[in-house]
């Protein structure tokens, strides 16, 4: 028969080795900041968008034209080694500028669906044609937002530094010409601290 302590040293290392679960939480503020590791977070994403926004809105504001600009998106360029969810941004930026009431944005990734719909309801003879959405009549965007994310990381003995660098343009289709841009740089400070016994 093992001794107790024996038993007890057994049971406290399987305890230990075992996986903790997450058995109590809270929800918290998402504008808080909070850097938990030196990663592109939400928080990032918040300030680039705010930034952004701002700046566009600024633009369109000094640039009368009329009519709000109509806008479609570009594939999103993300040349950092992370996995950056470039959507979410996009979708950051795009809601404030819908809310905002200065811009259009048109559905580039709805358009198949759309041709497929619009197709059915005029061609398969199943839609009433007074109710089937009428051919030829889609806006045609005037301009083109996109961006792109660059990242540095330097680290030296036990302080590193995380670099971003995000970029926007706004492009005129017809001209090429590019009528805006403005970007957000985001740098953050670690230093690692010795795990003692």
């Amino acid at each position: 028969m093992r001794p107790m302590w024996i038993v007890l040293a057994l049971a406290s290392l399987m305890a230990a080795c075992a996986p903790r679960a997450f058995t109590r939480g809270q929800y918290g503020d998402p504008a808080e900041i909070s850097m938990l590791g030196d990663d592109w977070n939400q928080n990032d994403m918040q300030l680039t968008a705010r930034d952004i926004v701002s700046s566009l809105e600024t633009w369109v504001t000094q640039n009368p034209g009329g009519e709000k600009p109509v806008v479609v998106l570009e594939t999103f360029k993300n040349r950092t080694t992370e996995h950056i969810d470039t959507q979410a941004l996009y979708d950051h930026i795009k809601t404030a500028l819908i809310h905002s009431g200065k811009f259009t944005f048109l559905d580039k990734a709805a358009r198949r669906e759309i041709a497929e719909e619009s197709q059915y309801q005029n061609e398969s003879g199943y839609v009433d044609p007074n109710q089937a959405v009428a051919v030829g009549r889609q806006k045609g965007a005037q301009f083109l937002l996109g961006g792109v994310i660059t990242s540095t990381v330097q680290q030296v003995g036990p302080d590193k530094v995380a670099y971003y660098k995000t970029t926007f343009e706004l492009t005129n289709l017809e001209s090429t010409e590019i009528v805006w841009t403005d970007h957000k740089e985001i740098t953050k400070h670690f230093k690692k601290k010795s795990v003692g016994f």
